[in-house]
């Protein structure tokens, strides 16, 4: 009797052993949510309210202030017609130094490139035909002292993207008029062409 309750228990063990093993990894498009999941879904995805919500020029828009990697980013949500068609992150605060971009820009690419993989060069350069760091008249090439500015002014900007089955992301830090951006962009690839559409017909009718 002892021993077929033994047995029994050890079959029980092997069974949930092997459920675990077998079960299918959760996998997300952008944090906890997937591409064309709907307003609700996505704030029933997060863990406290948004800080903004509301439309604007490319859609619906759900907005949280986060942390990566211990610095203040703004994750934005984007919709068109209820569907989560875009997202992203856009570092929230401003850097004295403007040298320090390059850091944050370098700190975010490590991390991307541990989730990810390398960056995709081949997709870099038929879509913005130029190298990961590209400058304008090179004005401040010569001294690394003054990247930062020349980032400012439009004269220095990097890229990196990377690819994953469902998703296109951009890694950008550019800027203009001494003013710096540096963001993520996650993009669905299915609904890229419907929302680019849906835009399109939207900038039309603003005319």
């Amino acid at each position: 009797m002892k021993s077929r309750r033994l047995l029994l228990i050890v079959l029980f063990i092997l069974v949930i052993f092997t459920l675990i093993l077998t079960a299918k990894e959760v996998r997300f498009d952008f944090r906890k949510s997937n591409w064309g999941m709907t307003i609700e879904q996505v704030k029933a995805s997060e863990d406290k309210k948004p800080d903004f919500e509301g439309e604007v020029t490319s859609g619906f828009v759900l907005s949280y202030e986060v942390q990566i990697d211990s610095k203040d980013y703004y994750c934005v949500y984007f919709f068109l017609e209820d569907k989560l068609y875009n997202s992203g992150y856009a570092f929230s605060k401003n850097h004295t130094n403007k040298n320090d971009y390059i850091q944050d820009y370098e700190e975010l690419k490590e991390l991307l490139t541990k989730k990810y993989g390398k960056p995709s060069k081949k997709k870099l350069l038929s879509l913005y035909d130029r190298e990961e760091i590209y400058w304008g008249y090179e004005l401040y090439k010569d001294d690394e002292g003054d990247w930062g500015l020349a980032i400012s002014v439009g004269e220095l900007s990097y890229v990196s993207i990377w690819e994953t089955p469902t998703t296109e992301i951009e890694l950008i830090l550019d800027g203009d008029n001494y003013e710096i951006n540096l963001r993520i962009i996650y993009i669905s690839k299915e609904l890229k062409e419907w929302s680019d559409k849906i835009l399109e017909d939207k900038a039309q009718l603003a005319l």
